[in-house]
């Protein structure tokens, strides 16, 4: 008997020693199936589809190299294609007013005194925003949703990662998702050397959406952080605040003619 407890004593310190050393066993994270990319994907677009209007008030961030600035932001925009932007400094002054919906685009920038406008086909989106952006991404971005460029094959090489490709197989898109929810975490465009990063989801009557939005371009070196303070949803804009008119002393830019 005292042989016995001996043994089981000798067992027992044996097992405490070992398992000081033993870390917990956590299972690989496995890339997404075939299932969970369609139904991820078709979520992503239908989340698109449930936002026809947004009205986005909060801080932007802009930086270029070592310059940074601090700036304040209005955003708004609704369906058919309608978007909005104003940007101020945090103290309340106008700093650039743009407006753009199917058909053409006004801008209005109070620091120099001048207006452009011009078709949407003259619109370089960045020579008011220094982002590579088409207008149909900038207003799914703005709205805190995330752009699915066109693309011909989909499939999950990394763990919670799916990557989108053209017909010549080249990378069109990637877009991570947090592992704890699948909510989107970044998005990338290789082509443009554009990353989307997106944080601080809070609910809203159309679901989740990220009140944190980064534009990082590598390539340019600049980076674009949008911290919205208020978000909404699906709520009546009306017609006017799509309208923009120059005052009379501010010099008027033909877009699209005269090399413009």
């Amino acid at each position: 008997m005292i042989r016995c407890e001996r043994w089981s004593f000798l067992f027992l310190l044996m097992l405490i020693s070992g398992c000081a050393h033993i870390a917990p066993f956590s299972p690989p994270y496995m890339p997404f199936s075939e299932k969970e990319i369609t139904n991820l994907i078709s979520n992503l677009k239908e989340q698109q589809e449930s936002v026809s209007s947004f009205q986005g008030i909060g801080r932007l961030r802009y930086k270029v190299g070592d310059r940074e600035s601090e700036l304040s932001l209005f955003a708004v925009g609704c369906r058919p294609f309608k978007i909005r932007l104003e940007i101020t400094h945090p103290w309340g002054k106008p700093i650039f007013h743009i407006v753009v919906d199917e058909r053409k685009i006004s801008a209005l920038s109070i620091v120099d005194n001048k207006f452009f406008q011009g078709p949407l086909t003259s619109l370089n989106m960045k020579r008011f925003i220094k982002f590579d952006l088409e207008l149909d991404s900038a207003w799914k971005i703005f709205s805190g949703r995330i752009p699915i460029l066109p693309y011909d094959r989909a499939d999950s090489v990394k763990a919670h990662e799916i990557t989108l490709y053209n017909k010549r197989n080249e990378v069109v898109e990637i877009i991570s998702f947090f592992p704890q929810n699948l909510l989107p975490r970044t998005v990338s465009f290789p082509k443009k050397g554009l990353s989307i990063m997106l944080s601080e989801f809070k609910e809203g009557d159309s679901g989740m959406y990220p009140s944190g939005i980064k534009i990082v371009d590598r390539d340019e070196d600049q980076l674009l952080d949008i911290r919205y303070t208020s978000l909404e949803f699906n709520k009546l804009i009306p017609e006017e605040i799509f309208q923009l008119n120059p005052p009379p002393d501010f010099k008027i830019i033909q877009l699209g003619y005269n090399g413009n």
